[in-house]
């Protein structure tokens, strides 16, 4: 099952649709990054970065890089619309209640903002993400603090260049996207984004192709869209309660991928040990299925069965040759397959 989002009719229609420009947000992104560049390509981008900092900084990254993984903390999936700054919104979360920035921040390891949740699953991730956990649960004020320091520290150290770097480019993507909302609606505007996303078509829904299954309805707590030149090859969906929806695509639209449905099915068609013998018996010619029965001493219905279903999975392809049709096994497809699955759990 895809993730779905309903309602974008009724969300365009009372202005809830936006598109964001967010300089934290996409700071964000760039900590997940610095944590884990190999699967975005930025080994090198992550290296210059990390070897650039200053040694107090290099430790405040790697104490606080968790906030920005799988699932992000509050403050890096709340972009705001305006021409609000880096600046501006460190003064908006200074003016937070530490408690309530300290649950915000726990959000990767416990959305509720259990304290006992994320105690408990600290351990499970080091020292320095226990020690850094240990300190939002028992001393707010004091890990607020530190937190808004790190953030500032980075700006100064890093981020301000890349931000002034990477600016121009979200914003002309953002306006892109307003442009093609207001000429030909929000689905057609959000399937032009990545294309992991498919809108139906009445255009007021729109499927991704991720693994995991979930559905929002966006007619009254409204949608915003951000670019980020970090995310691939992710397509991110924060779900925040009382929060709008916030989809980060990323700014360039990439290489077709296949949905979930399709990869599913091609692992099914292999894990069936009979049609893994067929698929190895078409794997260097192309053979019929009368063929494969005599020379491997098999049932030629079980072999036809397993050739359609290879071929419906897309791992086969046939060519008739006269009255015989012969099947081949389709190579290309079977050695992105493993690109396609990691694809997908990443996205």
């Amino acid at each position: 099952m895809p993730t779905v989002i309903t309602g974008l009719d009724r969300c365009a229609q009372a202005g809830k649709l936006l598109p964001a420009v967010s300089a934290l947000t996409e700071f964000g992104s760039a900590l997940h990054v610095l944590r884990d560049p190999g699967h975005h390509g930025l080994d090198e981008w992550a290296g210059g970065i990390l070897t650039s900092m200053s040694p107090r900084l290099a430790a405040w990254t790697r104490s606080w890089w968790w906030t920005a993984q799988a699932i992000r903390a509050t403050p890096f999936v709340t972009p705001t619309t305006s021409a609000e700054s880096f600046t501006d919104r460190l003064e908006h979360l200074r003016a937070l209640p530490a408690q309530e920035l300290a649950s915000q921040l726990l959000r990767p390891i416990a959305p509720t903002g259990d304290r006992q949740v994320a105690l408990r699953w600290s351990r499970s991730r080091g020292a320095a993400v226990e020690a850094c956990v240990e300190a939002l649960a028992r001393r707010p004020q004091e890990a607020a603090e530190d937190f808004l320091a790190f953030l500032r520290s980075s700006w100064q150290e890093w981020f301000e260049a890349e931000w002034a770097r990477i600016r121009p480019v979200l914003a002309g993507r953002a306006r892109r996207f307003a442009d093609l909302a207001a000429l030909q609606g929000p689905g057609p505007a959000l399937a032009a984004l990545d294309s992991s996303v498919e809108a139906t078509p009445t255009g007021v829904t729109v499927h991704i192709a991720k693994v995991r299954a979930a559905r929002h309805d966006v007619s009254k707590r409204g949608l915003v869209v951000a670019p980020s030149t970090f995310i691939r090859p992710h397509l991110y969906v924060a779900d925040v309660p009382g929060r709008p929806l916030l989809l980060l695509h990323p700014a360039d639209a990439g290489p077709a991928v296949p949905s979930a449905a399709v990869v599913r099915r091609r692992l099914e068609a292999l894990a069936h040990q009979g049609r893994l013998e067929v698929a190895r018996a078409i794997a260097t010619e192309p053979r019929t299925a009368g063929e494969i029965a005599m020379l491997w001493n098999v049932d030629p219905t079980q072999v036809n069965r397993h050739l359609r279903a290879l071929a419906a999975a897309g791992l086969a392809t046939t060519a008739r040759q006269g009255r015989f049709v012969r099947y081949r096994l389709a190579t290309d497809v079977l050695e992105e397959l493993g690109k396609d699955v990691l694809s997908l759990l990443l996205r």
